[in-house]
């Protein structure tokens, strides 16, 4: 396998919108194609992330690497039916997995936010979650445990004493007060 430099992923041409979520989708219900082309014609997002954050030459190629797991990781969360650009949502996950590997610290310009940490940051957004919605997200996406599968609406509502329909509210009620705030801390793509 050819092995991709910074100029080349630099080089990938950016995905129409239409394109990019008709990718999506298809990627949502398994079809392993469109998420290898997915990810491969979003390498510029990664490649420009790591110009952006100044990363020095001896650690372009561990940086390249890192960021490509970040965007795998955005690509695999993202929303195709949300307005919002693959690269507006994958600019955090980037720049939070190049961070997270880098020799030395990176720090960002001067004028740019720090983006959302995937973990840390979201146990203290749900941690200001209402009690009762912090406790269908924790259960639900067995938040603080090594299980990677989520427990059904069902269970959540057996544990909590409360029926599948109000676990369905709580979960949606704190996942839209979660994305409402990470939109207001995450970085925004510069184009």
């Amino acid at each position: 396998m050819e092995q991709l430099t910074l100029g080349r992923m630099l080089a990938t041409t950016p995905l129409p919108r239409e394109r990019e979520r008709e990718l999506a989708r298809s990627a949502r219900i398994g079809d392993v194609d469109a998420r290898s082309e997915l990810i491969r014609r979003s390498l510029r997002l990664v490649a420009m992330r790591v110009c952006h954050l100044g990363v020095p030459a001896g650690d372009i190629d561990d940086a390249l690497q890192a960021g490509t797991v970040g965007l795998i990781s955005a690509i695999d969360r993202f929303d195709p039916d949300r307005d919002v650009r693959l690269s507006t949502f994958a600019w955090p996950w980037i720049t939070a997995a190049i961070r997270s590997t880098a020799a030395r610290p990176i720090e960002a310009p001067a004028s740019e936010p720090s983006p959302p940490q995937p973990r840390g940051d979201l146990d203290s957004l749900v941690a200001r979650l209402p009690l009762r919605l912090a406790e269908v997200v924790r259960l639900r996406f067995r938040l603080g445990e090594s299980a990677d599968n989520l427990r059904t609406h069902a269970d959540v509502a057996a544990r909590l004493n409360l029926s599948v329909a109000q676990v369905r509210r709580a979960e949606a009620q704190a996942l839209g007060r979660l994305r409402d705030r990470l939109a207001r801390l995450g970085d925004r793509d510069p184009l």
